[in-house]
């Protein structure tokens, strides 16, 4: 009952959000016309390069996990197949719901090879620990700004919470319990947890520097100062991780972005801040193919010339009246 409820507000969330992005296309054309012919293409095809930095981190988080957890041994280039499986993946981000695109790199990865249970904790842990790294720091930010919004303190106790869940002095224990009664072991100490706190911090200051350069595109958005721009895009970015009915976040995001920034011109605003998603809808579609094509050579080199049964050497062993058959 309630995954069918999901799945109708999925559908008329998207509806209605179709509804509003032809609306805002067809009543205010000409503030898009003039934001596109006012913005700068250099700083946008920067931010679009950037974009492909966060491939290579995100895939550098999943290496790290899967060698914490004890299954990167026996698995050479590593980095090379989780940078493989997550360029194939960037496609389910699009799906409604926040966890299909760890849930495909998880299965691009077990058919290479690697153990299912500890590429499903790497999945949750890291969007445990992003959704941490991105509320903390986006309410840090923020408040050195001045332009923390009010009521959100409830964020910060999300992410204390999915601190003591997982982290190894909190409820890690309960996982490498009941992996000890399933025998096998998680080993995931405080210094690996740690690390893995850092590369997440790694990755969402790029992505907050990869919007910062698609945003100073803009001379709508000069005024904007930059503290407020990362802090408010962390802190909204994970907002919108928690809408599971929104792919990606899409118009939450947006919306309470602009709520951040105090934007006059909120169709404009919106206008721009949505211009972004189109950047790494770019970027997925041009990386995800020539992945595929990587992935699809690999195993064609990866299968060798069919084996030919050998023949029996001694023929006098075939049992009289059944042809074909040896004893």
């Amino acid at each position: 009952m309630l995954t069918r409820l999901v799945k109708a507000l999925r559908f008329a969330y998207l509806g209605g959000l179709a509804i509003l992005i032809g609306w805002i296309a067809s009543s205010e054309w000409e503030v898009v016309q003039t934001l596109i012919r006012d913005a700068r293409p250099g700083l946008i095809l920067a931010s679009f390069a950037s974009g492909f930095g966060l491939i290579l981190i995100g895939a550098w988080f999943w290496t790290a996990s899967l060698r914490l957890l004890g299954s990167g041994q026996g698995h050479p280039r590593l980095l090379a197949k989780t940078t493989l499986a997550t360029s194939r993946a960037l496609l389910a981000r699009y799906v409604p719901g926040s966890v299909w695109f760890a849930v495909g790199r998880v299965g691009l990865l077990r058919n290479v090879g690697l153990p299912v249970r500890q590429l499903g904790a790497t999945a949750l842990l890291e969007m445990a620990t992003s959704l941490t790294v991105v509320l903390i720091s986006g309410l840090a930010v923020l408040g050195l700004s001045g332009g923390l919004p009010g009521g959100a303190l409830w964020m910060l106790f999300v992410a204390l919470a999915l601190i003591v869940i997982t982290s190894p002095g909190g409820g890690w224990r309960l996982v490498t319990w009941y992996a000890a009664r399933r025998g096998y072991t998680f080993t995931l100490d405080w210094k690996g947890y740690l690390r893995l706190i850092l590369i997440n911090l790694v990755f969402w200051g790029w992505s907050a520097f990869t919007f910062l350069l698609y945003l100073r595109a803009f001379p709508s958005a000069d005024l904007f100062r930059t503290l407020l721009v990362i802090g408010g895009f962390l802190l909204t970015w994970g907002i919108g991780f928690l809408a599971p009915f929104a792919p990606q976040g899409i118009g939450v995001f947006e919306i309470s972005m602009a709520t951040v920034l105090q934007a006059e011109g909120l169709t404009g605003t919106a206008v721009v801040l949505g211009g972004y998603r189109l950047v790494l809808l770019a970027r997925d579609i041009l990386v995800t193919p020539v992945a595929e094509l990587i992935a699809t050579r690999s195993a064609l080199r990866g299968f060798g010339p069919p084996e030919t049964p050998p023949e029996p050497e001694d023929h006098d062993d075939i049992v009289p009246g059944r042809p074909g058959t040896l004893r």
